[in-house]
């Protein structure tokens, strides 16, 4: 299990609006957003290019604590508020979603970005 909040610190994140959860255990990319119901497993952080309002559905319906907007994208306003009234941390990166993957599986493994 790693925290959400160490996450943000190691990988320079963006808040693009704060969630409730604390911590996550696993990793799921994709844009597809059948897939991303059908695949993803709870308490995961999600890594997508999408940033329309449904990504936020989705992570609520698969209790998904916190989602990683990557390639610098920046989602709307309406999209901000509504992770923001689920709980959902929303979060970007200007890094492509292979590489944020690749951060984040190291760090659950236990280890370091360095080196």
């Amino acid at each position: 299990m790693a925290g959400i909040e160490d996450l943000i610190k190691t990988l320079n994140l963006k808040v693009f609006a704060p969630g409730k959860g604390d911590s996550f255990e696993a990793g799921y990319t994709g844009d597809l957003l059948s897939l991303v119901i059908g695949s993803a497993p709870s308490n995961s952080i999600w890594i997508t290019v999408q940033r329309h309002i449904n990504i936020v559905g989705v992570a609520s319906l698969k209790d998904i604590p916190a989602i990683i907007i990557s390639q610098g994208l920046v989602p709307d306003e309406d999209v901000r508020q509504k992770a923001e009234e689920e709980g959902i941390w929303l979060l970007g990166s200007s890094d492509d979603s292979f590489t944020l993957s690749g951060k984040i599986f190291k760090l659950l493994q236990g280890e370091s970005l360095s080196g």
